[in-house]
């Protein structure tokens, strides 16, 4: 099993590559990572010196993988924060070039641009992009509740209008989607939830909700176990219900030690064999 992970890398914490690479690694599969920025921490911490990877720098990288044999082995393909839009349109085109490689490879597609505490955090002409460009060639799309509003310009409150969006957002090109970190006004009270929602129908999946002061980096684990698990021929609803599992005692071992990050090796057995069992359910 082969991914070819296209997002950002941090020199100190556990977001991006250094989150998801890991926990692809940690299931045994061969993770090719290619930072779309290279920064000094997670800029919740402050001005990160981000340099982000120039598009030929990128275009580069891709012709000369292409001449490896295992180019045409990559089983799929993780884009997750892009940087800013000339680095987005570098990443696509390294994704549809390990389609063309393999069209059998899926595309999953984290649009990473917001979330509800803070907004839009990314350049403003990346999330058009994201929603016209890349979200309608991904097999999978797994944005947050917030990214979910925005890439369809409606209110999800409930459930009924998760699984509409879910279903909107479908309807534009990805068979799967997950809205992750949902958040509703009809029931999950104290539960951070998942909404999966595929042509076989949809799950919902939650864990204790654990609070505000968390970790960063949660999402790109989740993805990145998600994508894992399908990798190894477990069906959608035990994919989802494995990376639920496996990012909660991610997160819920920082909060136990008060860590600020996520403990990726100290935690690692959390990747294999998680601790906590969630709650699923089919809903429709």
């Amino acid at each position: 099993m082969r991914v070819l992970a296209i997002q950002s890398q941090v020199i100190f914490g556990h977001v991006g590559n250094n989150a998801g690479a890991f926990a692809l690694q940690r299931q045994g599969v061969e993770t090719w990572a290619v930072p779309t920025a290279i920064l000094a921490f997670n800029p919740s911490y402050g001005p990160p010196a981000m340099r982000a990877t120039e598009p030929a720098e990128m275009d580069a990288w891709m012709m000369a993988l292409q001449t490896r044999p295992e180019w045409r082995q990559i089983d799929a393909i993780l884009l997750g924060w892009l940087g800013n839009p000339k680095t987005a349109e570098a990443a696509a085109r390294a994704a549809l070039a390990a389609k063309a490689a393999n069209p059998d490879a899926l595309l999953l597609c984290d649009p990473v641009m917001g979330d509800s505490d803070c907004g839009l955090y990314v350049d403003a002409a990346l999330p058009p992009f994201i929603r016209d460009q890349l979200v309608p060639k991904a097999d999978i799309a797994t944005p947050n509740g917030f990214e979910l509003e925005f890439l369809l310009g409606r209110k999800v409150e409930d459930l009924p209008s998760a699984l509409a969006a879910c279903d909107a957002l479908r309807a534009q090109g990805p068979k799967t989607v997950i809205a992750t970190t949902l958040r509703r006004r009809d029931g999950g009270s104290g539960m951070l939830e998942a909404l999966l929602v595929n042509d076989q129908g949809a799950w919902l999946c939650g864990v204790p909700d654990l609070g505000d002061l968390l970790p960063k980096g949660a999402g790109d684990v989740f993805a990145a176990l998600f994508l894992a698990r399908l990798l190894k021929g477990r069906t959608p609803k035990k994919a989802l219900l494995f990376a639920m599992a496996g990012t909660y005692g991610l997160l819920r071992d920082a909060q136990e030690h008060r860590s600020v990050e996520m403990r990726m090796a100290a935690a690692q057995e959390e990747l294999h064999n998680p601790t906590c069992l969630p709650d699923i359910e089919r809903v429709r």
